[in-house]
């Protein structure tokens, strides 16, 4: 995405890095096995969405995408899974653009997501949904501008939403803005394991701010081969 070759043997090293770390925490890791001439599988977070024994299969916008939804099917199927496809013509990028809080949905649309799949998804896993508008594409993914940091907090980008989007969550959900500069470093893109917050740098903002004035523990992860494809730490895993 940002017209610089990846090294594969230094992304091939990056990942195993972070599934070992992820392991390091204290968490299960399952691997799909990739389809050949369908590298974005690699983004597991986009396949889909996970709510007790119900997962939810995307339906990419792009048409290089499409075919990555049956191989993850086919293996939550295996794995025991009731799998739910939406209704045709609608696009939804799974935990690209969704993810679980308490009995809630928090979703992002306008983008990668439409706002009638959010609501498809959340009433299919019985969840209420609070839907959030993005306005700026370079934050095309709510897990690109949204994080939850702990059971109760969250990181967000404000600039990445849509006047008066964000203020659904005011009560919901403690939230944590992050700079321009610590967003473009994907730090919206981290992922929580076991309470401790997977982060792409070390040299944020955001990260002093989270370990000093809320001591939530953080862990750096380079993963920056990822990164100039437009992903990070959180698109690379999928939680079931």
């Amino acid at each position: 995405m940002i017209d610089e070759p990846v090294n594969p043997d230094i992304a091939k090293m990056q990942w195993d890095s972070l599934k070992a770390t992820i392991e390091t925490m204290g968490a299960k890791v399952k691997v799909i096995e990739p389809a050949k001439g369908l590298p974005d599988m690699v983004f597991a977070a986009n396949a889909g969405i996970v709510h007790e024994d119900k997962f939810v299969v995307s339906t990419m916008k792009h048409k290089e995408r499409h075919e990555e939804s049956k191989h993850y099917s086919s293996w939550f199927q295996k794995m025991g899974y009731q799998v739910i496809e939406l209704i045709p013509g609608v696009s939804f990028e799974g935990c690209g653009d969704a993810l679980l809080h308490c009995d809630s949905l928090i979703g992002g649309y306008g983008y990668r997501s439409d706002l009638l799949a959010l609501e498809v998804t959340a009433g299919s896993l019985g969840l209420s949904l609070y839907d959030l508008k993005l306005r700026d594409p370079m934050f095309y993914h709510l897990d690109t501008c949204f994080c939850k940091v702990s059971e109760t907090s969250a990181i967000y980008y404000p600039e990445a939403f849509c006047i008066g989007e964000i203020e659904k969550l005011k009560g919901i959900v403690d939230l944590i803005p992050v700079t321009e500069a610590d967003a473009r470093l994907f730090m919206c893109n981290s992922m929580l394991v076991n309470n401790v917050l997977l982060i792409p740098s070390n040299i944020s903002e955001i990260d002093n701010k989270l370990r000093n004035s809320y001591g939530i523990k953080t862990c750096v992860v380079d993963v920056s081969e990822f990164l100039k494809s437009g992903g990070s730490i959180q698109c690379l895993s999928l939680k079931i």
